[in-house]
């Protein structure tokens, strides 16, 4: 997992780590919230069968990537653009986990020319289009966090000032006390020794350089996302198990209900990490989604 450094155009760093197949048709994979780029060697070994090149970077102010303030999620594709525009790569697909969710979805708005295709996996949805929309969150605590985020972001960082000294100074401690909150399909594969070594790892890298960046990688999704879900212009495809206990079915319904070209894959009996289970489904969609944008492409 070699991690690599691009200088973006406004000067900032973006670090970043490839897995798959180097030749293969590429995608951009964005981590989870607290995460790194580490995340991207789940999808190694099916990426590298099918000729895929996953490339996952670190969002700013977590692994080895420059914070940056008052950052939206529009930012994310921007940073994308700049860097596959170093790397030679005209068109790609994006997909993303839980908190790396939104952040491709917005995606298919800002960047849908260039997509192959664009999936999310357990993702948010645009708080300010769906009313209530932290009440469907099954942790209180989560709840909570929402409102702090918008009224007292210095309570808001206090968890993740936490969350930081507690990865820090007990991280298998902490796992075990994340596994707790996991539905019983999730604690199934958290029980596997390397699942859980490459999560321990991904949240270590996640909190180098503090809480600053998990903290506004959270917060940008509380916010209005700058447009509405019915002005993305890609094909969506969503991912979201029955079972989830972090991020609520309900997030991938209203996506699907909003997004005018949306495919929701609902699992029965999965939870928050179903894709570690699924990458095979995962992988004949891109198939699909690549075949059907080569036919669009005119000769």
């Amino acid at each position: 997992m070699e991690t690599q450094h691009h200088t973006l155009r406004d000067g900032r760093t973006l670090a970043y780590c490839q897995f798959g197949d180097p030749e293969g048709d590429a995608i951009f994979y964005a981590h989870g919230g607290p995460g790194s780029r580490l995340e991207g060697r789940l999808f190694h070994d099916e990426a590298q069968q099918r000729h895929y090149r996953v490339i996952a970077p670190d969002r700013p102010g977590m692994g080895e990537s420059t914070y940056l303030p008052g950052r939206n999620l529009l930012d994310y594709p921007r940073d994308l653009i700049d860097l596959a525009d170093a790397l030679g790569i005209e068109r790609f697909g994006v997909m993303g986990w839980s908190a790396g969710g939104a952040h491709t979805t917005v995606c298919g708005y800002a960047i849908p020319d260039r997509l192959l295709f664009n999936m999310t996996f357990a993702g948010y949805t645009n708080f300010a289009q769906l009313p209530g929309a932290e009440t469907y969150l099954e942790s209180k605590l989560d709840q909570i966090s929402v409102g702090l985020s918008r009224k007292h972001p210095r309570l808001f960082k206090l968890f993740f000032d936490l969350m930081n000294f507690s990865e820090k100074l007990m991280p298998r401690a902490t796992y075990k006390a994340f596994v707790k909150t996991l539905s019983e399909p999730d604690r199934r594969i958290a029980a596997q020794p390397e699942f859980a070594e490459l999560f321990i790892a991904s949240q270590a890298q996640a909190f180098k350089q503090g809480s600053r960046g998990a903290t506004t990688d959270a917060a940008v999704h509380y916010v209005d996302w700058g447009f509405r879900l019915e002005e993305i212009s890609a094909r969506l495809h969503v991912f979201h198990g029955t079972e989830d206990r972090l991020v609520p079915l309900e997030y991938g319904r209203h996506l699907a209900q909003h997004v005018p070209d949306c495919e929701l894959h609902v699992i029965e009996g999965e939870g928050h990490l179903l894709p570690y289970k699924y990458l095979s489904l995962i992988f004949d969609t891109a198939d699909a989604e690549r075949s059907r944008a080569e036919c669009a492409c005119p000769v």
